[in-house]
């Protein structure tokens, strides 16, 4: 019994190979995230009066 598991399990894994090997890529599954360049803020004078 053992060794017809071993061969079984051998087996399926030479007749699996080529079908994972030329599957679909997996670099499409996941897009390329890119973000846009961030604003600059607006610099005020005194319009807060932080600290104070």
């Amino acid at each position: 019994m053992k060794t017809f598991i071993t061969a079984a399990l051998l087996t399926a894994t030479v007749l699996s190979t080529p079908a994972m090997a030329f599957g679909p890529s997996t670099q499409t599954l996941i897009p390329d995230l890119s973000f846009p360049a961030p604003a600059s803020e607006t610099v005020t004078q005194d319009s807060a009066n932080l600290g104070k």
